[in-house]
């Protein structure tokens, strides 16, 4: 029961991605010596502080990705994938422009 308790603390205080792993390390250490945890509880409180780390980074730079590209369609800049969209349309008609081209070209010399 005590060791849940502090573990809900350690997670609350700390928070998953804020604090860098020397401080965490350095608060296990510390529950560590005062006999407050053993030290296999350090070890799996640590992974799981990594592996808590690394999702929540992941979901707040995904969220922050979100965000940002709401911001730019409001402010109307285009995308790396509106541009290419563009490059892919404008491959389309000069292709079409070409052939147009050619074709009046044929039916020019044919007369």
């Amino acid at each position: 029961m005590m060791n849940e308790l502090l573990k809900k603390g350690f997670f609350l205080g700390l928070g998953a991605a804020v604090t860098g792993k020397e401080k965490v390390q350095t608060y296990l250490d510390d529950l560590v010596s005062k006999g407050q945890i053993t030290p296999k509880e350090a070890d799996e409180w640590m992974d799981e502080m990594v592996t808590k780390g690394k999702s929540t980074e992941a979901e707040w730079s995904s969220q922050a990705k979100d965000r940002m590209q709401d911001s730019f369609k409001d402010m109307g800049v285009a995308t790396q994938k509106d541009i290419n969209e563009l490059k892919e349309q404008l491959a389309a008609i000069e292709l079409q422009l070409a052939q147009h081209i050619k074709n009046n070209d044929d039916e020019n010399n044919s007369n």
